[in-house]
């Protein structure tokens, strides 16, 4: 059965069915064909995997990043990180890089965070004298720091499919979100001297009081969210409700750009995306169902560690089969369909359930930068008006970045459990 459901999943991902179907399908075809189940199983677990508490959480974050994004958040946190940063050589492209991680930390979404940050720092990244190829490439990779920095969507569906805590994955994102951000930063300002991009004059002292008076509402957001979730004030999935009504509150009152009409939209747009999201976890859960009862998790194990118990040597090849694996999922299929399978087996070599988490979202964010199913290129080339190749020519050499701070961070477990270990400590 389980060589059918792979068969059937391949098949149908080789006809073009989009891939929350062609998920669903293959479990249909493999229990119908080979399974002792009636078919009509495949909808009820469908309907059990998105039946989970911290799911809700996913579709409160994509309402929020919407809020935020059309209510005036993004102009706002370019214009602070061009003021912290844009005077460093190479500083407009370091702005973007830390206007990425800002906006991260509000959307928790890879794809929001290109077109929010894209859309403004593109044309102003080739006004400025940037190569299109470099400014396209920096804007598409730096928007992986969505689902790294918390809160996050993809760390939401990791500890929803394994049980690891929320709270604990949201601190762990922080390390590895600085790590990736410092070495992209520390790219832009060798690129810059090596080509001689220009650099901005000082800001002022009012220049700067004035960005952090514009934006102090929107940075506002991770501190009110984080600090709830740490203080117990309310749950991961309860914060995402918060983060809409304050993202509205912000947009409509404060800022007064979001009305009636903008309301619509933000709606109808934010329904649409969450919709399709889910649709890929009821479908992603089903199959992870079937593997799961064919005792693929527990034959893996066995399989793997008969080789090998070096948990160097694991930890490389997981890397590798979440690389490929990212190749053709999308990050929320791959992380339902994987994470249960390898993680028992990462608990057996020590590695600590944060941690893999952290290289689970770290690896499926790299897979948002590679064809065929790279979303971040898509929606860069949307951005750019440029082709796909060329997109990918421009995001090389920081996908070659991503992958050196993915070497750090599978080995240097402390990037991701220092700030772990101190809130939770006892």
């Amino acid at each position: 059965m389980l060589s059918g459901l792979l068969l059937s999943f391949g098949g149908l991902l080789l006809f073009g069915l989009p891939i929350f179907a062609a998920l669903a399908f293959a479990v249909v075809v493999a229990v119908g064909f080979w399974g002792p189940f009636d078919p009509v199983i495949v909808p009820m677990r469908m309907f059990a995997g998105m039946n989970n508490f911290s799911l809700m959480a996913i579709p409160f974050f994509i309402l929020a990043s919407e809020l935020m994004r059309i209510g005036g958040l993004s102009q706002r946190l370019v214009d602070l990180a061009t003021v912290l940063v844009g005077w460093i050589p190479g500083g407009i492209a370091a702005a973007t890089v830390l206007s990425c991680l800002f906006f991260g930390a509000i959307s928790g979404s890879s794809p929001a965070t290109v077109i929010a940050i894209g859309s403004i720092m593109f044309p102003a990244l080739v006004a400025a004298g940037y190569d299109r190829f470099f400014a396209i490439g920096l804007i598409t990779v730096a928007g992986t720091l969505g689902p790294i920095v918390p809160p996050s969507i993809g760390l939401i569906i990791y500890g929803s499919v394994t049980g690891a805590s929320v709270g604990k994955l949201f601190a762990g994102g922080v390390g590895p979100a600085l790590l990736i951000g410092a070495l992209l930063i520390a790219a832009c300002v060798i690129f810059a001297i090596r080509r001689g991009y220009p650099r901005q004059d000082f800001p002022t002292r009012a220049a700067f009081l004035l960005a952090i008076r514009r934006s102090a509402w929107g940075l506002g957001l991770p501190f009110l969210l984080l600090g709830g979730i740490y203080s117990g004030i309310f749950t991961p999935t309860e914060s995402a409700a918060v983060a809409c009504m304050y993202g509205w509150f912000v947009g409509a009152v404060i800022y007064k750009q979001i009305g009636v009409d903008e309301l619509k939209s933000i709606l109808k747009s934010s329904g649409a995306i969450a919709a399709t999201l889910l649709l890929i976890t009821a479908g992603a859960s089903a199959f992870s169902w079937l593997l799961t009862i064919t005792g693929a998790p527990g034959n893996l194990s066995s399989q793997v560690l008969s080789n090998t118990s070096d948990p160097f040597t694991i930890a490389a090849l997981f890397n590798v089969v979440m690389l490929v694996t990212g190749f053709f999922l999308d990050s929320a299929s791959a992380i339902i369909v994987l994470a249960p399978l390898l993680q028992p087996i990462a608990a057996q070599v020590g590695i600590d359930p944060v941690h893999f988490g952290l290289i689970t979202v770290v690896n499926f964010s790299v897979g948002m930068l590679t064809p065929p199913v790279g979303l971040n290129l898509f929606v860069a080339m949307g951005v750019s008006k440029m082709s796909l190749r060329d997109v990918l020519r421009g995001c090389l050499p920081f996908i070659a970045i991503m992958i050196v701070a993915l070497i750090l961070i599978t080995y240097v477990p402390w990037i991701t459990l220092w700030l772990p270990d101190l809130i939770y400590a006892q």
